[in-house]
């Protein structure tokens, strides 16, 4: 399946007609629910990253990639490195990272799936930074 990327309205449609997995369907409702009502629905991209997902997908969805500092282009691991994003949860079987870009309101919500086939770096990097289950 081809990573999914929602960044406006037709791509958030296309995304939940698409014959996913149920929990990832309510995760998404719920979000999109969410940025509509806040009156943030066309300021935010969601990526969801799956198995099989490539650092080279998400540099080119996004522009970056969570395991180095958009700040200082420090990998994580390393003892120089700082957190960038604004939020990191983890809510069990999936990590939510929210990057927020300027004073715009303008997000990106990184919907990390929490499996095997994930790039390691990412999931350890989501497990060692990311706000516990609540």
């Amino acid at each position: 399946m081809m990573m999914l990327s929602l960044y406006e309205e037709a791509t958030t449609k296309a995304a939940l007609a698409l014959p996913i997995d149920p929990d990832l369907r309510a995760l998404l409702t719920t979000r999109i629910v969410h940025y509509a009502a806040a009156g943030l629905a066309s300021a935010t991209h969601i990526l969801v990253i799956q198995p099989g997902d490539t650092e080279h997908d998400i540099e080119r969805e996004v522009g970056f990639y969570p395991t180095t500092s958009i700040i200082d282009g420090v990998r994580s691991g390393s003892a120089a490195f700082h957190p960038f994003w604004d939020w990191l949860q983890d809510l069990g079987g999936w990590f939510e990272m929210i990057v927020t870009v300027g004073d715009s309101g303008f997000a990106y919500i990184l919907l990390i799936q929490d499996a095997e086939g994930v790039d390691c770096d990412l999931l350890a990097l989501c497990r060692t930074h990311s706000n516990p289950r609540t």
